[in-house]
């Protein structure tokens, strides 16, 4: 059994059970005298659902969780069915109390949290929290925060899904016991303040292996050979690609075995210039033929809408969003924003990992597209974009616009630059994704010599219907398949078989096979999706933990690189830890989550079967895992402040060079990213007494933002003032020594 710390004395808290599908519960009305209570968890969303409800309803966001395990200690009795102990967190001692005086007099309690197991959890814990009958709580969800919406899920309340509960319990309490039990061990093992996490440890390791994956790919050179040629009666040349010589395709694709997924990359049977000349000779002393012309529509259907990766990778791509700016950013388009007067959510639930799409919008878009596109570039059948991600969740709806009808242009003067950016992304992937088909023209050429030692062939295609690209383009998506690849640039005149063709040129080029490439957000995300660890809502945490824990730089190029700590700790626990650093054993424990949340296993049960062989490797680590020695790189250069040896260190920023001294002495410069030292500004005193201490003169400091006045006294005086440059500039030339 849980028990609940409340600052007085330790009560006992039954943990959810697994249960049923959840009832559905009658709808409460108002009495005289007594509104019913409506609990979001977030203010934002209390602001934007009471515009829609009248005076009968009273709406008061928790401020997210109310309830959580402690920081201090593991807060879970392994030793009696992992029960939980959870406590009030901070925020929430002020604001149950005046939740609990509202649901006293209320008819009823709705819990209108997010519908999502994390929502579900939350809702719980208000309705174990609070001091109200239980018999007042009830749960309503929606997708999207509409009028309607919202209106439509006040008469369908049901009962909360203990089962959802449970599933979230279970996450919760097993990332609680890898990360408060690995984390002492790398304490003892490697250095003071690391810490792991389940779901964030294989993530390193995939960016670690990753790594060595380039280090240990060999690059080589291989060449291609093509020639531009010309019909005989017409002037117009095109380029062609030799693709056979002597039988054998001229490039190969080569599949490398890597951690996480196989890897493509072509090379060619020219490995050497001097491979190509004799081909190259052929075709310069050969008659050269029309032997084969392929014609075919080619039928290209838009992409599904959004999902939470999908959408994230998106606008890591093509808006350079970061995946935790995505989610915010797209939070408060779901909570809501002001349109002239009016206020209502522009997009649905943001997570999510299904593509279902409700009736009722997708007869909307297809209304919208006739109306502004033509008829012609809406489906006859509304399309279905079957569910592809693995172990998917809930039965949400993918990302899309409440309404198609509010354009982009439209509600652009309401928004910041940033939601405008987002919402023009999902409303024109949602409108692409419900309409038809693009049409193109394609063909294909294929050229001979007289022996048939060198064929040659070029590709094209020409659009014959835009369909959805009217709306939403891909990169190179209108252009060319991989195998038409290098040839969109080609004009092909008409010809038919039997077309003798002039050669105007050979032309070879050269290439070098490339490793793997790093990852980036959008491509972490991916792969995790792909193998089904972790879950839309945390990709964007697991990313910031990575790299604010110092496992993990984030490049300017925006790769994302392992340090050398989060080399160090990923090659430990690999040794000691196969299961908790295997892709497809956190992966087995998202399925088990699932199952959970089906109501298919109990949770005990589960975290009982993960945590037996987790606590034997763990005591095993604890005996035979070596103490890791600080690597300590030494150098020639000074401290700037006591002249000791400089050493190199590594931070999650990257490296730098740190007095040997530490902690006795904080002196260090900073590098940049090829290993320079980045020159330190010394603040300049100026003559100027600071306005707010009357005390002591003003220095110019420099920060990355630009020059700045900040008083000298400091920090018992944190004054600072904004400078003009023509004031810099003369403070920098007054510093300056006199010849």
């Amino acid at each position: 059994m849980a028990t609940e710390k409340t600052g007085k004395k330790d009560k006992p808290v039954k943990s959810a059970r697994p249960e049923k599908a959840p009832k559905a519960a009658k709808a409460a009305a108002p009495q005289a005298g007594r509104k019913i209570l409506v609990i979001v968890e977030s203010p934002t969303k209390e602001k934007t659902i009471g515009r829609f409800l009248s005076g009968d309803y009273v709406v008061r966001s928790s401020y997210g969780h109310v309830r959580d395990l402690p920081k201090d200690e593991l807060g879970v009795d392994v030793e009696h069915g992992f029960a939980p102990k959870y406590v009030l967190v901070e925020r929430a001692r002020k604001i149950i109390p005046e939740l609990n005086a509202l649901a006293k007099n209320a008819a009823a309690v709705y819990l209108a949290t997010d519908p999502d197991r994390e929502g579900e959890a939350i809702s719980w814990h208000l309705r174990e929290g609070m001091n109200a009958d239980k018999a007042k709580f009830q749960r309503i969800s929606f997708h999207e925060i509409t009028k309607a919406a919202i209106e439509a899920s006040l008469k369908s309340p049901r009962e909360l899904d203990l089962n959802l509960v449970n599933a979230q319990q279970a996450r919760r309490i097993t990332d609680r016991l890898v990360g408060y039990k690995l984390s002492p061990l790398l304490w003892a093992k490697i250095k003071s303040g690391l810490s792991a996490g389940r779901v964030q440890s294989v993530t390193v390791r995939l960016i670690a292996e990753r790594a060595m994956e380039i280090a240990a790919f060999k690059e080589e050179d291989y060449y291609t050979l093509s020639a531009r040629l010309a019909k005989e009666t017409e002037g117009r040349d095109f380029e062609s690609k030799l693709v056979r010589w002597r039988a054998n395709p001229v490039e190969q694709t080569v599949t490398l075995k890597l951690f996480a997924e196989d890897y493509r990359y072509k090379t060619s049977v020219f490995k050497k210039l001097e491979d190509t000349v004799e081909a190259a000779t052929l075709l310069r002393n050969a008659v050269l033929t029309v032997s084969r012309i392929e014609s075919k529509a080619v039928r290209q259907r838009p992409k599904p809408p959004f999902i939470t990766s999908t959408l994230q990778q998106d606008a890591y791509n093509k808006l350079g969003f970061a995946s935790d700016r995505t989610m915010k950013v797209a939070q408060t388009l779901y909570e809501g924003v002001e349109l002239d007067g009016d206020r209502a959510g522009l997009i649905t639930y943001m997570r999510t990992d299904s593509f279902n799409v409700s009736a009722e919008i997708q007869q909307e878009t297809a209304k919208f597209v006739a109306e502004l596109y033509g008829k012609e570039f809406a489906p006859a059948k509304p399309p279905v974009y079957l569910k592809k991600v693995k172990g998917a969740q809930e039965a949400h709806e993918a990302i899309h616009p409440t309404s198609v009808y509010r354009k982009p242009e439209d509600v652009r003067p309401f928004l910041n630059p940033d939601q405008a950016k987002l919402y023009d992304l999902i409303w024109r992937r949602f409108v692409a994704s419900q309409m038809e088909e693009a049409v193109f023209d394609s063909v294909s050429v294929e050229i001979t010599d007289g022996s048939g030692a060198a064929v040659l062939r070029t590709s094209g295609r020409t659009m014959k219907f835009e369909g959805y690209l009217k709306v939403y383009r891909e990169e190179k998506e209108d252009e060319v398949t991989e195998e038409e690849e290098g040839d969109e640039a080609s004009i092909i005149p008409p010809l038919k078989e039997g077309d003798r063709l002039l050669l105007k040129d050979v032309m070879t080029k050269a290439h070098r096979t490339s490793p793997p490439p790093n990852y980036n957000e959008a491509s972490i995300i991916k792969t995790l999706e792909k193998h089904g660890i972790g879950r839309p809502s945390t990709y964007s945490v697991i990313i910031r933990n990575v790299v604010d824990r110092g496992y993990i730089r984030r490049e300017k190029d925006r790769k994302l690189l392992i340090s050398e700590l989060g080399a160090l700790v990923t090659e430990k626990l690999k040794g000691f830890f196969p299961d908790i650093l295997s892709i497809s054993y956190t992966a087995s424990i998202e399925d088990k989550l699932d199952d959970i949340a089906d109501g298919a296993i109990d949770w005990v049960k589960m975290i009982k079967e993960f945590y037996g062989p987790f606590a034997r490797n763990l005591a095993k680590a604890e005996t035979d895992m070596v103490k890791s020695r600080p690597v300590v790189v030494k150098t020639n250069e000074k401290c700037p402040l006591c002249l000791s040896p400089l050493v190199m260190r590594e931070s999650r920023f990257g490296k730098y060079l740190s007095c040997s001294r530490f902690p006795k002495c904080k002196g260090k410069i900073p590098l940049d990213r090829e290993g320079n030292k980045i020159e330190v500004f010394k603040p300049i005193p100026v003559e100027k007494i600071c306005v707010k201490c009357n005390k002591y003169k003003m220095l110019l400091r420099k920060s990355a933002r630009g020059y700045f006045l900040a008083c000298s006294g400091f920090p018992k005086c944190r004054n600072i003032e904004k400078v003009t440059d023509p004031e810099v500039e003369e403070i920098l030339n007054s510093a300056k020594p006199k010849a």
